[in-house]
């Protein structure tokens, strides 16, 4: 094992006694481990060691011993839709592991379930934990940290280059394809923007805001058309929605300028929806995966045909082209597929909930004067709209960066309500509370 993955082993395995002493801790690990992927970058028998487990482990043992007081902070309607949603999940699985005609994919079914149970299961815990506006903070600011890894690493890589060569994320992880690591950034860009709202530090400040402009030619060069269209919806809808616009328009004029500086011919084509050929294959592969999940959930409207139902042997049955097999290429028509209009509905529904919650919370924490609970409600809002409009182009619907912004809305709701009702009781609070 290289000298790196030697010192990941020493730091995962020294950690685990803390992850059982403070269950904070082991959250924050376990982000760790899941956004910034260190384990990547250790090679050789290090990749290969199941890291996240081991510390998702040892968190939920120190959450049941040493936690007080958690149940009610699950009490929410995003709980209840992620239990429900999962719940539903499992019954997909079942239903389609004793079809006949959905069977042959059973073991892939159920490999996925399992991982997916395992994302909503530290999202659960996440949620359990994190019991203070303190902690959210921290837990905020070690995703945007994560990704801020990843801006500082790609510049240098852009600049040498001259923009010639896409922008990936490490091997084998959830971003490590460049249309997934585009998703991940334009989730991640609100979240650098309100940071540096919120944070005092003048150093921390233009450290953030560095990190708004370093964005933009990151996603650009990532070379998705999903991410670009993604990137530019959530900083349009910032623009106009957002009274800081007088600090936006020049972050983006100075970002694009830096992105078309050091854009090559090759990707100017690529972006050029004008071109001869512009609807290439990728696109063509969109349309077929989209054709071939509304056939296949008309015919399993209920429950879908289950995880990893993208089979070739499916396509042969519900594709216009059959030999060209692939992925969702969507969140919402890869849910469809395998969950059915059901499962669609229970996810769609999340989404809204999510939205409610935080549209109330922004509100109110300005008749409180609070601007930072606004900020942070707003940036939660800002991240989920990246995730569903370049979601629309990428088949990431069970992203565990999803389901943290979820955990965070719920917390913060908390941590407000808390806050809140210790200085002064709020009359109309229950409302809050059905979002």
């Amino acid at each position: 094992m290289p000298v790196r993955g030697l010192l990941l082993l020493a730091w995962v395995l020294g950690s685990l006694p803390a992850c059982v002493a403070n269950p904070f801790y082991g959250v924050v690990v376990w982000t760790i481990l899941a956004f910034l992927n260190p384990q990547r970058f250790a090679w050789g028998a290090a990749d290969a060691f199941p890291w996240s487990t081991a510390v998702g482990i040892a968190t939920i043992a120190g959450f049941f011993i040493v936690s007080r007081g958690w149940m009610r902070r699950f009490a929410s309607l995003q709980v209840v839709l992620l239990t429900m949603l999962w719940i539903w999940f499992l019954i997909t699985s079942l239903v389609s592991t004793h079809t006949g005609m959905l069977m042959h994919h059973a073991d892939d079914t159920w490999f996925r379930f399992e991982f997916v149970s395992k994302i909503l299961l530290m999202t659960v815990v996440t949620i359990g934990v994190v019991d203070s506006f303190a902690r959210l903070r921290v837990l905020v600011m070690v995703i945007a940290g994560c990704f801020a890894f990843y801006v500082l690493k790609t510049l240098p890589f852009v600049v040498l280059t001259g923009g010639s060569q896409r922008v990936f994320g490490p091997e084998h992880s959830m971003i490590g394809d460049n249309n997934d690591f585009g998703l991940a950034m334009n989730m991640t860009v609100p979240l650098f923007f309100f940071l540096a709202q919120t944070e005092t530090g003048l150093w921390a400040k233009r450290f953030w805001g560095f990190l708004v402009v370093a964005s933009i030619p990151t996603v650009f060069f990532t070379y998705s058309r999903g991410a670009l269209v993604g990137l530019a919806v959530v900083l349009f809808l910032m623009l106009l929605q957002l009274k800081q616009r007088l600090i936006i328009v020049p972050v983006l004029v100075l970002g694009m300028a830096i992105a078309l500086l050091f854009a090559p011919s090759a990707w100017q084509e690529r972006m050029d929806p004008t071109r001869e050929g512009a609807i290439d294959a990728s696109a063509q592969s969109r349309f077929n995966a989209w054709t071939f999940s509304w056939r296949l959930a008309s015919d399993f409207p209920v429950a879908g045909g289950g995880f990893e139902t993208f089979s070739a042997e499916l396509f042969q049955r519900y594709a216009p082209n059959v030999k060209d097999v692939h992925g969702p290429h969507s969140i919402y028509f890869g849910v469809l597929a395998e969950h059915g209009f059901v499962g669609l509905a229970l996810y769609l529904t999340l989404v809204g909930a999510c939205f409610v919650t935080t549209s109330r919370l922004a509100r109110r924490a300005r008749l409180q004067g609070d601007s930072v609970i606004a900020n942070y409600a707003i940036m939660f809002r800002f991240s989920l709209i990246g995730f569903l409009v370049s979601g629309l182009f990428l088949g990431r619907a069970y992203f565990d960066y999803f389901f943290t912004i979820v955990a965070c809305i719920v917390i913060l709701k908390r941590v407000a309500r808390d806050e809140w009702v210790e200085e002064e009781p709020v009359a109309d609070f229950d409302a809050l509370e059905v979002a």
